[in-house]
């Protein structure tokens, strides 16, 4: 039988997917508790949720959040960091942690027999971490050697230069590493400061995944239960930061004396995760910069070859997060990409809408492989954390791919307009001056501003 290969195979119904069960409770010292039945693996995976992060920074203090997280690994209890790191070896266990500007997660993945250990070394390095005088001042030179080495990245630059041009002071304008200026001043007393506010128990959420979850269950009652609280009556409790004002400028530049390439950034404020058009702008997104054969993409790279690749995304937070547009542009195209990138963002949401074919594509790579996410009990448990991060329903996994098969012309046409405004656009370009700079006034974005 010969095989057609002047059009794309037709998309075929999403396969059936349904979502662990998630055992939901509180112990009496206020500790979410959630655990997971996954029997198909010797592997078993606690995950701590605090649902603060980088947003949770003082605004003299950036990168605390981040630089607290660092340091759990570096000694807990009476064990030195050599100490605490053999012990997981020994279980087999990993341990990790991530600072995100809305959570930070701590996780220890081990072999399923092994459950109670790793709890209990969770525990000891989220409560009751050492933080020795010598290890601050050594991660804190380590982050402040990283960012020395991230000024030399055009792309981390961009990034940095977008995020504050989108929301200035506000809380989700800074990267979690924070600024060499705030490293510097952080002191021993803040990091502890930080550790007792937003590590309360009473602000956990514990994710368990891997064996039998009634055992889970003994297990984390046994353990969590016992813990005091450290931090007071005004213990952290989850806040949604409020919208930023509107950006005092819509053109900044950043000058990289000889670049080959111009760095671009380009979006506005965006939706938060809570939003009603969330799953219209998963599929909007996906004809616009979320895929290979988007709109954005084929334009800039396969029509025009201005790049290698360029993407959108909408970054849903608690808060607003950033949509952003993301490109590396030969020098000499900048203006014209930037150009032809605003006339995609505005064409979607007027005269060229989403059509029923690239509805069809999008929805069809949302879903047909949304079931790989959720195949360890590693991928189970950071599900389960995003649910209770977001306060999102308790079936959202299970009803995903209905709720993007709904969404229809209308629908994304409806989310394109209420959240696609290219008189609001915001540009980055960190690019060579004399090639770039005297082009960017005429771009329509208002006098350039250099950072």
């Amino acid at each position: 039988m010969g095989v057609d290969r002047s059009r794309l195979p037709a998309v075929g119904a999403a396969p059936a997917f349904r979502f662990p069960d998630i055992e939901r409770g509180t112990l009496p010292n206020g500790v979410r508790l959630w655990t997971i039945d996954h029997r198909q693996t010797e592997l078993v995976t606690w995950l701590l949720l605090l649902r603060s992060g980088s947003a949770a920074d003082p605004p003299d203090r950036l990168g605390l959040a981040a630089l607290t997280g660092d340091l759990l690994d570096d000694g807990s209890g009476d064990r030195t960091g050599i100490e605490l790191h053999a012990a997981l070896a020994r279980i087999g266990g990993g341990l990790g942690t991530e600072v995100t500007s809305d959570a930070t997660v701590v996780s220890v993945t081990a072999l399923a027999r092994h459950a109670r250990e790793a709890l209990a070394l969770l525990v000891e390095i989220a409560a009751r971490p050492r933080f020795d005088p010598s290890e601050v001042e050594r991660v804190r030179r380590l982050r402040l050697s990283r960012l020395a080495q991230v000024k030399q990245v055009a792309a981390v630059v961009a990034d940095r230069a977008y995020l504050h041009a989108i929301y200035g002071v506000h809380p989700y304008g800074h990267l979690s590493i924070g600024t060499d200026a705030s490293l510097r001043v952080i002191s021993l007393d803040d990091v502890r400061a930080y550790h007792a506010r937003h590590y309360d128990v009473r602000g956990w959420t514990v994710m368990a995944s891997g064996a039998d979850s009634g055992r889970l269950r003994e297990v984390a009652e046994d353990q969590l239960g016992t813990i005091a609280g450290s931090a007071g009556p005004d213990a952290v409790r989850a806040t949604t930061p409020s919208a930023p004002p509107a950006p005092p400028h819509r053109m900044v530049f950043v000058p990289r004396a000889g670049a080959a390439q111009s760095e671009i950034r380009l979006g506005h404020l965006g939706a938060a995760r809570s939003s009603p058009s969330y799953h219209a702008l998963l599929v909007l997104n996906m004809v616009l910069g979320g895929q290979f054969v988007s709109r954005i993409n084929l334009n800039l790279r396969e029509d025009k070859g201005y790049t290698y690749g360029a993407h959108t995304a909408f970054d849903c937070r608690r808060g607003r997060g950033p949509f952003t547009l993301q490109a590396a542009v030969q020098t000499a195209v900048t203006t014209d990409a930037i150009e032809q990138a605003v006339g995609e963002i505005a064409a979607i949401r007027s005269t060229r809408p989403v059509t029923a074919d690239e509805l069809d594509g999008a929805r069809a790579a949302l879903t047909s492989g949304f079931a790989r996410n959720f195949e360890t009990a590693g991928q189970l448990t950071r599900a389960a954390a995003r649910l209770a991060l977001f306060d999102l329903p308790h079936d959202e996994y299970n009803d995903f791919a209905r709720r993007v098969a709904s969404v229809d012309v209308d629908t994304v046409a409806d989310a394109a307009s209420r959240h696609l405004h290219p008189d609001r656009l915001v540009a980055v370009v960190v690019g060579a001056p004399d090639e770039v700079w005297p082009s960017l006034g005429g771009l329509g974005f208002g006098a350039p501003v250099e950072r």
